[in-house]
């Protein structure tokens, strides 16, 4: 995505600013558009660094991008989607929206299906399977976001970051632990906490950044 666009205050629409025009369609865009707009009067304008927030998969090219743009001492909330694949995105300014909330959660689905396969053959009742995500979900929920080191954005999950699950909360997970696993089990879960710490394991913290659109 460009860094940079010609903002029609009037209409309130926007136009990218190529900094490496892909041919001559993307200069008689924005020839078209500073014709059409030029009579209003046109601002260029920054992309605010890291406020680009989307609706749905980042990979997914027809997913809305929300993103703000700077103009003189404005900044302003930017809508960009497309009707088809085929047609450019069209950008919108729309009403300001506050800060994006931020909220740590971890893959539940896939640690209990890690959680599985690590055991296997031997089973886990489910009743300690549910005590071990419980504890798992309320050490990271105590968790500053600001503070989780990202190694990585989640491509399934939109405007979400992954990063290891952090070393100082291993023992405290392993010590909840001893209240309802057997000697056995809890050793094998010493060696599950090691093996999927990391950002790419089934014990990586996810930092979500959710847009918390205002009242209209």
């Amino acid at each position: 995505m460009s860094d940079v666009f010609l903002l029609c205050r009037r209409c309130g629409t926007l136009h990218s600013i190529p900094a490496r025009p892909d041919g001559d369609e993307d200069l008689q865009d924005l020839a078209a558009f500073r014709a059409a707009h030029e009579a209003h009067g046109l601002e260029e304008t920054r992309v605010v660094p890291d406020s680009l927030h989307f609706d749905g998969p980042t990979w997914d090219p027809m997913s809305v991008r929300w993103f703000r743009v700077r103009a003189a001492t404005d900044e302003l909330q930017v809508r960009s989607w497309r009707v088809s694949i085929d047609e450019p995105r069209c950008h919108q300014v729309e009403r300001l929206l506050p800060p994006p909330a931020e909220h740590i959660d971890v893959d539940l689905p896939l640690l209990r299906r890690a959680f599985d396969r690590h055991f296997y053959p031997h089973a886990v009742r489910p009743s300690k399977v549910d005590r071990f995500t419980r504890a798992v979900t309320e050490l990271v929920s105590d968790l500053d976001p600001a503070a989780v080191t990202i190694a990585f954005d989640d491509v399934d999950v939109p405007n979400a970051s992954l990063g290891p699950f952090p070393a100082n909360l291993c023992e405290p997970l392993l010590s909840r632990c001893t209240q309802f696993l057997d000697a056995w089990e809890l050793e094998q879960v010493r060696r599950f906490i090691a093996e999927h710490r990391g950002p790419d394991g089934a014990l990586a913290v996810r930092v979500r950044r959710v847009l918390q659109r205002s009242a209209a």
